[in-house]
Parts: structure tokens; C-alpha cells; sequence
């Protein structure tokens, strides 16, 4: 018989939306973790996840819970602009911990919490976990491209796309102006690592960035912040107390004016040789149904690789002895939903749920003394490639990776080159 392995004991800083609606829910059910301390600027909000989830201990200053907080991990939640004071701080703690998309708005940044982490040996996964190897789909698609499905590399091109009726997302998030909408959030692109997480996990490293950016709409209308704290104060159930389901049909009244880009388009040269492009820039109006594009795919020489359709992904190949089966269409379909062998708890009905994967990896990790995947070297390099575009265009030059997933460059490039 297994022994009983003691509960890891995790704060929370940051108790909005993603606290409440994500992890706090998934905490609250998992043996392995013990909730032990949240922490927030909103004294109401943080007294409400006592409430809740039966916090043990509440704090409105997160050195102050650092100092005194019995902890083993620390969950940053907070607005991008943060994120790399409070992980290096964490660090210096001894904790282990998840940061929130992004990891930092700077190579600096980036490779100071990537060294301490290191240096300390802590563990650390960044956000999103989300088509990264830790889900078994995606997995399974990079063995199959590594045997050849796709043949020669030629190019891939991953964009995120409307629906075709209205969504209060169409334009960006409902509310939240720290959330990617001011100045020191790093713009919309650092909201959306899944894809490039994607493009990395299936094809490789990438090398090099251009860029170019703007700030297409400069004012726009969000749900003012302070219905949150009143809905939460408002919440009885801990399992049913996610933000999004009421903001989504509430008013847009509070006038905002964008502080950094909402238009980025990102093209990326691989290693292994692909080359493709990025592009983020929430729409505001539907896509006609039938006309939208996928939001992946990945067309070599030898077959295509497409996200959608009805499917979590399909492969074409002219080599089918490759494909474990291939359907009357000619495809070989992975059907929705995703359903990660390793990761079964906790995920929401119909999806991946990367926020109680990531809790729950991460806690394996702790108690079994293994790195995470993915680990903090990989989101550094995702970190680069987002950051890699802003700084291409800015300087109108080509942008050199100087990390790869495992590690830096042994040609490590400043930046952009002419």
C-alpha cells in the first residue's frame, strides 16, 4: 500500500475571476492540496475565499503572506505587469509555484525567474499548460509528425476566430482593464500563448520573430471592475461562483483607452525548418458561418494537419501506413473532446481545463521530485516569442531567439538584427 503523501499547502495571490472560477473550485476538491492562504489589494474579495473555499488565512499584502504564510507553492494570479516581482520573490521563499500567462513582458524578467528557479530548485509551470506535451493529444501529434506524416516542412498559420453569432469577447475580455488592455499587461498578444505553446510542442524551437504591431482601436468599453467584488460577496457556492458566466451578458459602460497593442502579427522561423504566422486581434463582429478559417493547421509536403471540423484535430497524409486509422473522408480524426490520459482531474465537461491540469502536475511534481512539463524553460521560450514579435516592431528588424525549450542559445543573439 502507497503511503498517504502530505497535502501541499498553496497560496493565492490575486482572487479575481481565474481564482474563483478556476483554481479555488479545483483546490477545493483535491485531497492533495490544502488551501491555506489568499491574498488580495480587496480585503472583501479575500474574505469571501475564506468564505468559500475555507481559506485558512487572509492577507491584502503578498510579501506580508510570504513572510508569514506556512506555505509550499504560490499561485500568481495577479496583472501581468506583477508577475515577475511576485515570482522572484516566491523564489527567493524556497516555494514552488504557477504564473499566470505571461511569465514576464521581458527577456530580463524572464530569464531571472527562469535562473531562480533553478538555483533554487523549485518547481514551476507557466501558464497555459494547454497544448503543450502535458496533454496526450498533442503528444500523440508530435511522434506522428516526427515519423513524417506531414513530409517536408512548408508552413503553418494559427489564428483565433470568431464565432459566427455575438459573444461579449468579440473585441477582447468583458472586463478587467489591467487584463491585457493598459500599458504595463503587455497587450493582447500575452493573453493568447496557447498557440504559439502549440506550434512549439508539435513542430519544434522556433529562431527568429518579425513582427509587426499597432494599437488598432484605441478606446473601448468594458463591464466596470467593481460588479466582480460584488458578485463574489454575493456567491454561495463554491462550484458555481465563475464570473464569466454573469459578465458575459453584463454592460459595457466603463470607457477605456489601450495602452499597448491589440493588432500583432508574429511570423516565425523554426528550427526544424517551418516557417508560419501568428496573428492575434480579437474580432468585433461574427465570422459568416462556413467561411471561418481553423485556428491551426500545418500543410507540408507530404499532408496537412487541421484543428476543427468538429474534430480536435485531423491528419491527410500520402503516407497512411503512418496513421493508426484513416476514415472514408481519407482523414484520421481526433475527436472532441480532448481527454488526456495523464491529467483526468480535474477538466471541465468538454475540454482539456489546463488550470486544474497545471494544479495537479504541479503537485505530482512536488511530491515525486520531477520537473514539470512543460517546464519553466519552455515558458521562457514561449515568453521570447511573443515578446520577440513586439520588439521586431518596434525596430523593423528581424528578432533572434537567444533561448530554445531547454535552455539558452550557445549563439545567443541581443535581439533584433538587421
Amino acid at each position: 500500500m502507497s503511503k498517504t503523501k502530505t497535502p501541499v499547502r498553496i497560496g493565492i495571490v490575486g482572487c479575481g475571476v481565474v481564482a474563483t472560477g478556476y483554481y479555488l473550485p479545483y483546490l477545493l476538491d483535491f485531497e492533495q492540496a490544502e488551501i491555506t492562504a489568499v491574498c488580495d489589494l480587496d480585503p472583501k474579495r479575500t474574505a469571501a475565499c475564506v468564505r468559500l473555499f475555507g481559506a485558512k488565512q487572509q492577507y491584502t499584502d503578498y510579501f506580508e503572506m510570504l513572510d508569514k504564510a506556512d506555505l509550499d507553492a504560490v499561485f500568481i494570479l495577479t496583472a501581468p505587469g506583477t508577475h515577475a516581482k511576485f515570482a522572484l520573490a516566491a523564489i527567493e521563499h524556497g516555494l514552488h509555484l504557477i504564473i499566470q500567462k505571461p511569465m514576464a513582458l521581458n527577456m530580463d524578467d524572464a530569464n531571472q525567474i527562469t535562473d531562480a528557479v533553478r538555483a533554487k530548485g523549485v518547481k514551476c509551470i507557466v501558464e497555459p499548460s494547454s497544448n503543450t506535451l502535458l496533454n496526450e493529444n498533442i503528444k500523440h501529434l508530435r511522434e506522428l509528425i516526427d515519423a513524417g506524416v506531414l513530409g517536408k516542412p512548408y508552413w503553418f498559420a494559427a489564428m483565433p476566430t470568431a464565432g459566427t453569432e455575438y459573444s461579449s469577447m468579440l473585441g477582447g475580455n468583458p472586463y478587467g482593464n489591467k487584463a491585457f488592455f493598459s500599458d504595463d499587461s503587455g497587450g493582447m498578444l500575452f493573453d493568447f500563448p496557447y498557440l504559439p505553446n502549440k506550434i512549439v510542442a508539435l513542430l519544434g524551437d522556433c529562431k527568429s520573430v518579425t513582427g509587426n504591431a499597432d494599437i488598432s482601436v484605441p478606446e473601448r468599453y468594458i463591464v466596470p471592475d467593481h460588479g466582480y467584488t460584488e458578485f463574489l460577496e454575493q456567491a454561495t457556492d463554491p462550484r458555481d461562483c465563475n464570473y464569466w458566466d454573469k459578465v458575459m451578458h453584463m454592460e459595457k459602460t466603463e470607457k477605456i483607452t489601450m495602452g499597448a497593442p491589440d493588432n500583432v502579427f508574429s511570423n516565425y522561423e523554426m528550427d526544424s525548418g517551418w516557417i508560419g504566422t501568428f496573428h492575434i486581434g480579437r474580432p468585433f463582429h461574427p465570422m459568416l458561418k462556413g467561411t471561418a478559417p481553423s485556428n491551426f493547421m500545418v500543410l507540408g509536403e507530404g499532408g496537412n494537419l487541421i484543428d476543427g471540423g468538429g474534430y480536435a484535430a485531423s491528419i491527410i497524409s500520402s503516407r497512411k501506413d503512418l496513421l493508426p486509422e484513416v476514415s472514408d473522408d481519407g482523414w484520421y480524426h481526433i475527436p472532441l473532446p480532448y481527454n488526456p490520459k495523464k491529467v483526468q482531474w480535474p477538466k471541465p465537461a468538454g475540454g482539456y481545463g489546463y488550470y486544474g491540469a497545471s494544479t495537479a502536475h504541479l503537485i505530482e511534481c512536488i511530491q515525486n521530485d520531477t520537473d514539470p512539463v512543460p517546464n519553466v524553460e519552455f515558458g521562457r521560450h514561449i515568453t521570447e516569442m511573443m515578446y520577440g514579435a513586439l520588439e521586431s516592431a518596434k525596430t523593423g528588424n528581424r528578432y533572434e531567439m537567444t533561448t530554445t525549450t531547454t535552455g539558452l542559445r550557445d549563439t545567443a543573439a541581443t535581439g533584433a538584427t538587421a
